[in-house]
């Protein structure tokens, strides 16, 4: 399996949103009233409406997928990185662990998706420990946040910190990873 990053503007990018949004376009915060983009057939305008709905003007997004042996066809699942964060916090403690992570310049990940096909043998696991690597090469720092509480021993036991509050209002949980992990 390789992990290859692709244009927000192409086809390929295309299509992992559509399965983005349908996957987690009821429970990431920042997907609401995205819905109609994933059938968007013109990738410059998906590209800038994109961007300028997830307040990613001045931000870039580098979306990644896993694809089988050399067949970039075999789209396995997928992650995508972000400069800056699109998320939007409600509770004050999530808020001022988002902006002190910011401050300190780590970027973002989110989305992590596999394919219904390749669920449950590992195929996550590979993915986040690659993707996380591939974005700690650039960056000091990276984190997420996970709307599933259940998932967070899942991403600890892969060398991130878990940082939020387990109660807080916003029923998301942010975890971090960093170069010195």
């Amino acid at each position: 399996m390789r992990l290859q990053p692709v244009s927000l503007r192409g086809r390929r990018f295309l299509i992992q949103f559509y399965e983005i949004m349908s996957e987690f376009g009821h429970v990431i915060p920042w997907l609401d009233g995205m819905d109609d983009l994933r059938f968007a057939t013109n990738g410059e305008w998906f590209c800038e409406e994109l961007l300028r709905r997830s307040g990613q003007r001045n931000g870039r997004i580098t979306p990644y997928q896993f694809v089988d042996g050399n067949d970039a066809r075999t789209f396995v699942g997928g992650i995508m990185h972000f400069d800056q964060s699109p998320e939007c916090m409600r509770d004050p403690r999530n808020s001022e662990i988002m902006e002190f992570l910011t401050a300190s310049g780590s970027s973002y990940v989110s989305c992590l998706q596999v394919r219904e096909p390749r669920r449950g043998v590992g195929v996550g696991t590979q993915m986040v420990r690659r993707a996380i690597d591939a974005v700690l090469t650039k960056y000091n720092s990276v984190w997420a946040v996970v709307s599933d509480p259940r998932l967070i021993s899942w991403y600890t036991s892969l060398g991130a910190s878990f940082l939020s509050p387990l109660d807080n209002d916003d029923h998301l949980w942010i975890l971090s990873w960093n170069i010195y992990r």
